[in-house]
């Protein structure tokens, strides 16, 4: 699906009744799409009219709807859980195929555990969130821009999906200037969009509180002309480049189906944990 509301009930219904959410990027070809389906043996698939998959290339027992029929397969279900099932941290929650140098791609696992760390971390080491901001999802929500809900959620903020359901650097803006105290997460190509945009028409960023961007490498003059764009600089000492390497509750639990699976660092050609 594209972005859309329902894109958020459903992750709370799927985690509700204790299953694992798959989200797949709209955009992924429709082989690969077929690929991750398989890869998890995927029960239920919902797409925006139905029709994305040959019936023949879903898994066994594997239904697709149309996210107009939630409501219909709603009314069949005898009995609605009244609380949500019961997890625990390390269960798995979200599987996040994610591309691949290796031609395929991998499922992410992140835990109950991760997104909840996700959740409570976000406030403490990026942004204090509340009641008065707005999310804005102009990346797809299969992807980092829904990781960014559940922090919302739990400030009770606003949720905005755009008119376009995706990204468009003048309706962005828009948005901005109209809600205020938006926060965004980008891939690189999209902070440079905006960066030309925001240029051409002479907007400094009002209304924007916070862009996150991720997905990719960034170019370093890239970077500068965003910083110089939009503003606030934490600077490394001079003439020095860094990588961050993580591990900690917000860290995933490895790739599924893959044991061996881990990122392969091209620089020292070793495997890192």
């Amino acid at each position: 699906m594209k972005n859309c509301c329902e894109y958020l009930e459903l992750l709370y219904a799927i985690w509700w009744v204790g299953a694992v959410a798959v989200p797949i990027n709209c955009k992924l070809p429709p082989a690969e799409a077929c690929y991750v389906a398989g890869d998890t043996q995927a029960r239920l698939i919902v797409t925006d009219d139905g029709q994305l998959f040959p019936r023949d290339a879903l898994p066994p027992g594997c239904r697709e709807l149309d996210r107009e029929d939630m409501g219909t397969l709603i009314s069949t279900v005898s009995a609605l859980p009244r609380t949500p099932y019961p997890r625990h941290a390390d269960d798995l929650a979200w599987l996040f195929y994610t591309s691949s140098t290796t031609g395929r791609s991998r499922g992410v696992m992140l835990s109950h555990g991760n997104l909840m760390a996700i959740s409570l971390c976000y406030h403490l080491d990026v942004d204090p969130i509340s009641a008065e901001d707005a999310v804005v999802y102009a990346e797809p929500m299969s992807h980092g821009a829904g990781l960014y809900n559940f922090i919302h959620v739990r400030r009770a903020a606003r949720h905005v999906v755009p008119d376009s359901r995706g990204f468009k650097a003048d309706e962005l803006f828009e948005l901005a200037r109209r809600l205020g105290n938006v926060s965004v997460s980008v891939a690189p190509s999209m902070l440079k969009r905006m960066v030309e945009q925001a240029r051409r028409q002479g907007h400094a960023g009002e209304g924007i509180k916070t862009i996150v961007y991720s997905d990719a490498p960034m170019h370093l003059a890239d970077l500068k002309d965003a910083l110089d764009t939009f503003g606030q600089r934490l600077t490394l000492p001079p003439r020095q480049i860094r990588e961050v390497a993580m591990r900690g509750a917000t860290v995933m639990q490895g790739y599924w189906c893959l044991v061996d699976g881990w990122l392969l660092t091209s620089a020292n050609d070793t495997h890192a944990p």
